[in-house]
């Protein structure tokens, strides 16, 4: 059992259940990576947080990574005293949804 506590938030359990197998086993590896390492992900820069997951989950970091077929997993890292430390899965998102959250063109 890995130092962190991985979570999955009420959105990203939706979100998982549009995972085709495959993709849900990439998610499975990344849940017991980030219980011993959460910062494996990519870190995503404080001023590049969208509003949307800052007032739906009140993030204060950002980190992503990548799952099969262009979906990306966003996650946060809590910790707080006297609290074992946690890893929460807010959403898991197709690459065309990720690139509207964050403002990006879309192809």
């Amino acid at each position: 059992m890995g130092a962190y506590a991985v979570l999955i938030s009420g959105a990203a359990t939706l979100d998982r259940r549009r995972l085709d197998p495959v993709q849900g086993k990439k998610l499975l590896w990344w849940r017991d990576r980030l219980s011993e390492d959460p910062t494996a992900g990519d870190h995503v820069q404080k001023d590049l947080i969208p509003r949307q997951l800052k007032r739906q989950f009140g993030v204060e970091n950002l980190w992503r990574a990548e799952l099969p077929g262009g979906w990306r997993l966003l996650y946060t890292i809590a910790a707080r005293v006297d609290v074992r430390p946690q890893v929460r899965i807010l959403r898991i998102l197709t690459h065309k949804e990720y690139d509207r959250l964050f403002g990006y063109g879309t192809t």
